[in-house]
């Protein structure tokens, strides 16, 4: 208990959380997208990670190098959902150019954490 405490005076540990199934709360469907902006203007790009902080579909939100700007984790209902959120967070975002959407089949491996 010493060396957690520690480790959380130092900054290490920034949060205790409880993982919850998805399943478990009805979000069956998880959807990978990655997102293009159109614009990458600083009060633009602020402005998209506000609307990804406030969306609770949206589970993690990473801005990334290389071909996309953004990579999403959403969590679901369904399909019909998720058809809902793309049409209420991202079509009507007039700065999201494009996004490309892959709905995950099994999850294989989720560590949230690092190991030391």
């Amino acid at each position: 208990m010493r060396r957690v405490n520690k480790l959380r005076a130092e900054g290490v540990i920034v949060a205790d959380i409880s993982l919850v199934d998805p399943k478990a709360l009805g979000k069956s469907l998880t959807v990978v997208l990655t997102v293009e902006l159109d614009r990458e203007r600083l009060d633009l790009v602020d402005e998209f990670k506000r609307a990804m902080r406030a969306a609770k579909e949206v589970s993690q939100c990473y801005m990334v190098t290389g071909d996309a700007d953004f990579v999403l984790i959403v969590a679901v209902e369904d399909v019909d959902a998720f058809d809902v959120f793309v049409k209420t967070k991202l079509y009507t975002n007039p700065n999201v150019r494009k996004f490309k959407s892959m709905i995950t089949l099994d999850r294989v491996k989720f560590e949230p954490r690092i190991k030391v």
